[in-house]
């Protein structure tokens, strides 16, 4: 084979075969190669030879950095960089700008610093500035160090000062400021007044007769007779409407219990349908008529004083009609009808058609349908194996749930 055979029969059909993946590859090589030669390389040297330095209260940033010249080898080496710190000459300016910056932020909702009615907003750090600071109050009863404001008994203007310890992040700079405050009696409406005065007056009144057995409550008020009463303790609504809710929870218990009760009643004349086409197959072989056939299946079924089985119930209804005298073909689709279900209705079609037109090969077609009705009875008791196994797992994940809060409750609580 020469080249030119070997490219148009071998080389050409496979290129186009794959061309979609050489031209990934190619791609991606193309790709290495141009970041690789042309792309700027990433480093954090500038200049060759500096270094960034993170800001003001930032961290310590180290660097892996390529030295040549100190031996005859390049040496690797992590190289750390402190974060950036303040000159002594420019500490008191940043200081006073923090200040700055402080006196828009102490207020918070209040007016000015001369109006604090309402709390502080008291920051711990700045992280623009890369300073901390630390808070200390004249009268923590009044005004705390984290900025919350008591003036719920404060009658006038109280002045408070308010102390400001400022640190660089390094701790080597520092600087205290007070600042002056005046803090208001909180604003109250006419009616929280009244009840605030009138509640003093009562504790007043309260300690003035401690020594009686009880208290008694005045019978006016800065010129107003007074009346007392006092709320039920013991709510007898919930009686009223515990009736109703009753009487809704059994109609649905009872709606429930229909309805389980009907399921209930499919899946055992589910069960059950194999085993009534078997025992009519026996006894049709047995040179019996379907009539004496279902006789029979009734009889051993009373006879035999188990639990109740629906669909044998159904058919001793059926053999009581049978044996006054009714219409055969009629008690037979009356049967199919009374179970509701798709394969009795079936049966009761075949044997009203054999009893009319006297249908050939009954037996054989009843095996068949034996061989069906097994089928589906295992499908049946299948499905209801599952379905007990999903009603398992309520209990399962409610103990799962128990589990999980012992072990949970005691870790939290130990903190």
């Amino acid at each position: 084979m020469n080249l030119k055979s070997f490219i148009k029969n071998s080389l050409l059909p496979a290129l186009k075969r794959w061309r979609v993946q050489i031209l990934c590859v190619l791609g991606s090589a193309l790709l290495f190669f141009s970041a690789t030669f042309f792309a700027a390389p990433e480093t954090d040297l500038k200049y060759g030879r500096e270094l960034p330095r993170d800001g003001y209260g930032g961290r310590t940033e180290n660097y892996d950095i390529t030295v040549e010249g100190l031996g005859d080898v390049p040496l690797n080496l992590d190289i750390p960089v402190v974060p950036r710190r303040y000159l002594d000459s420019e500490i008191t300016n940043v200081f006073e700008s923090c200040m700055d910056t402080l006196s828009v932020t102490i207020p918070g909702n209040n007016p000015s610093p001369a109006e604090i009615t309402e709390d502080l907003v008291l920051p711990s750090s700045l992280p623009q500035y890369g300073v901390h600071i630390t808070w200390v109050s004249s009268d923590p009863a009044l005004l705390s160090p984290f900025g919350i404001v008591d003036n719920e008994d404060l009658t006038g203007p109280q002045d408070v000062t308010l102390s400001a310890h400022l640190t660089d992040a390094e701790g080597l700079h520092s600087a205290d400021y007070v600042i002056p405050l005046t803090v208001l009696p909180k604003s109250l409406s006419p009616e929280e007044k009244l009840k605030r005065d009138f509640l003093a007056f009562l504790s007043a009144e309260d300690t003035a007769q401690s020594a009686g057995e009880s208290f008694s409550l005045p019978a006016e008020y800065a010129g107003h007779a007074l009346s007392y009463s006092q709320p039920p303790k013991q709510n007898y609504m919930v009686l009223l409407v515990l009736g109703p809710l009753l009487a809704i929870l059994f109609y649905l218990r009872d709606r429930q219990n229909t309805g389980n009760e009907a399921r209930d009643r499919r899946n055992q004349m589910l069960l059950d349908y194999p085993e009534i086409i078997s025992k009519l197959m026996v006894f049709i072989g047995a040179g019996m008529t379907i009539r004496l056939a279902w006789g029979s299946i009734v009889s051993d079924y009373e006879n035999d004083g188990g639990p109740k089985r629906w669909a044998y119930e159904e058919m001793s209804k059926a053999w009581a009609r049978l044996r006054t005298g009714e219409n055969e073909g009629k008690v037979y689709r009356d049967f199919g009808r009374s179970c509701g279900l798709r394969q009795y209705m079936k049966l009761a079609g075949l044997l009203e058609q054999n009893r009319r037109t006297g249908l050939a090969g009954i037996r054989s077609i009843l095996a068949s349908e034996m061989t069906i009705a097994w089928e589906e009875r295992k499908n049946t008791a299948r499905r209801l194996g599952e379905e007990a196994g999903t009603r398992l797992l309520g209990p399962l994940f409610i103990m799962l749930v128990i589990v999980m809060v012992m072990i949970i409750v005691p870790a939290i609580l130990s903190f």
